[in-house]
């Protein structure tokens, strides 16, 4: 066994003066990952010896100790099983620890680079409670790669999934990664990319890292600190740049994560002729296009006419989309992509898949194409609001009123034409009338037309929000004749889709 002699020359790798290192093959650092204990600094012993060197940081001119989110920098060390006592900062010696000695840790093997942690709570029982974790850490950069390790170290957080992306376009890297555990990837160099961090096998994001980057021969660790709920000490990422040199006596580390920026955005399916389709989506001009996004959600079978899916949550950006059918993968598009959709922090959108996908009997009808439509997603308390969309191929401009011919008709949205919605007054820039509940008939017309062309009847309760599409209506097509999809757009979604009611 080494003695307390030997592992004080190896200490002063982190700062003894002018004393004479001698040769040692392992490296060690500590870090301090619990939320709720004070600042420490650290004495080390040789297994069994209590002939504790030390305090480690004091000594070499660190008074304030390691405090929680930091790591030291990397000591060398001779290989062998240690025993490590927990000091307060600025300690003059190691007679005192905070906390019993921990005297169970791995032996250090030769070669090896390892963190040794302080994770989980003091005041926490169970699995949370304070101990020291040992993570033997990969010192070899990957030549053209990048190295990234995950360790999740927030007590009481649920295994995680993290993954490249985020909101529907999420790519999980790392999956049901348990408290405690921890895992290593390889991957292509990158940057401006977002890392996001969601409850495992859910579909809502918790944190993101935006920008992250992961540089060519670089190895990084990313930790996962604090809790849910602690306002002391919030659960947060921990990025660590393993690779790089480090910063006085500690490893440069910093804290990154935030809540995601995300768009909502639901998909409509109101194409007459075409079959299930599924989207594909891919930043501008990249052409790097993952799964098809309900097949990525469980919708194998893809989205049928008349379909409109719950909102999905999609990170900001410029987005090519490509629709292709139902249950293939994403490199043959049914049409020709659409590019450069742009997502705005903070839009509600529906994208609309409308026209005829094939116009060989019906040459004058608008061809299948995608068209985005703002969203409204706030009422005044007691009012609704109503938006019509035209989205009926084979049908000309309308006007769309409350009432019939026969009972007294009024227009309300005029002149609404193919791919549009109303803009007359009083309609707001997205085309929604707010008013007050209803329950009524409503009738459309071809513009400025005096005879009644269909007529639903609507009831639409206080503080609702809902667009009315008028679907179907091919030329020469009966199979799928002129409708009104009505879109509940505030209520509850049905598993993956809108609640909409189709008439008559």
């Amino acid at each position: 066994m080494r003695t307390a002699s030997t592992l004080a020359i190896g200490l002063c790798a982190i700062g003894c003066g002018d004393v004479q290192v001698a040769p040692v093959s392992a490296r060690l650092r500590v870090a301090h990952l619990s939320p709720d204990a004070p600042a420490v600094d650290v004495c080390v012993a040789p297994h069994g010896t209590t002939d504790f060197i030390g305090p480690v940081l004091a000594s070499a001119g660190g008074p304030l100790g390691l405090q929680f989110g930091q790591l030291t920098k990397y000591i060398d060390i001779a290989p062998d099983q240690y025993d490590v006592r927990l000091v307060a900062p600025a300690s003059a010696d190691c007679a005192r620890g905070l906390v019993p000695d921990f005297t169970e840790l791995p032996a250090l093997p030769e070669g090896a680079s390892v963190t040794i942690a302080a994770t989980g709570n003091l005041e926490h029982g169970g699995n949370a409670a304070f101990t020291l974790r040992t993570y033997i850490d990969d010192a070899e950069p990957a030549a053209g790669k990048a190295k990234l390790r995950f360790i999740h170290a927030s007590p009481g957080t649920p295994a995680v999934d993290v993954g490249i992306g985020g909101g529907v376009l999420f790519a999980p890297v790392f999956e049901n990664v348990e408290y405690g555990a921890a895992s290593y990837i390889v991957a292509p160099p990158a940057s401006g990319i977002e890392i996001s961090a969601r409850a495992h096998a859910t579909t809502e994001d918790v944190l993101a890292i935006n920008p992250a980057t992961l540089p060519a021969d670089g190895i990084i660790t990313a930790i996962a600190i604090g809790e849910l709920g602690n306002a002391a000490a919030p659960l947060d990422v921990l990025l660590c740049n393993d690779s790089g040199p480090p910063h006085m006596l500690l490893t440069e580390c910093k804290r990154v994560a935030a809540p995601p920026v995300r768009a909502s955005v639901r998909i409509a399916h109101l194409s007459p002729d075409a079959p299930a389709v599924d989207v594909c989506l891919a930043p501008t001009g990249t052409n790097a296009y993952g799964a098809p996004v309900l097949a990525s959600l469980g919708q194998q079978s893809g989205l049928t006419y008349s379909k409109i899916t719950a909102y999905v949550k999609l990170p900001l950006g410029t987005y090519d989309a490509r629709i292709v059918a139902a249950g293939t993968d994403c490199k043959q598009p049914v049409v020709p992509d659409t590019v450069g959709i742009a997502v705005s922090q903070g839009m509600t959108a529906t994208i609309a898949a409308i026209g005829d996908l094939d116009r060989d009997g019906a040459p004058h009808d608008p061809g299948f194409r995608l068209k985005a439509f703002l969203d409204d997603t706030t009422v005044t308390t007691g009012k609704i609001k109503l938006r019509f969309v035209h989205a009926s191929p084979g049908t000309p401009a309308v006007d769309v009123g409350l009432g019939t011919a026969a009972t007294g008709w009024t227009r309300v949205f005029a002149n609404v034409s193919f791919g549009n919605f109303a803009t007359n007054s009083p309609m707001n820039e997205r085309g929604y009338i707010e008013t007050s509940p209803l329950t009524s008939p409503v009738t459309a017309r071809l513009a400025n037309s005096p005879t009644d062309a269909l007529t639903v009847h609507v009831s639409l309760a206080a503080n609702s929000l809902s667009t009315a599409f008028a679907i179907g209506g091919k030329t020469g097509q009966h199979t799928n004749p002129l409708r009104v999809l009505l879109c509940s757009d505030s209520a509850p979604s049905l598993g993956l889709l809108t609640q909409c009611v189709a008439a008559p």
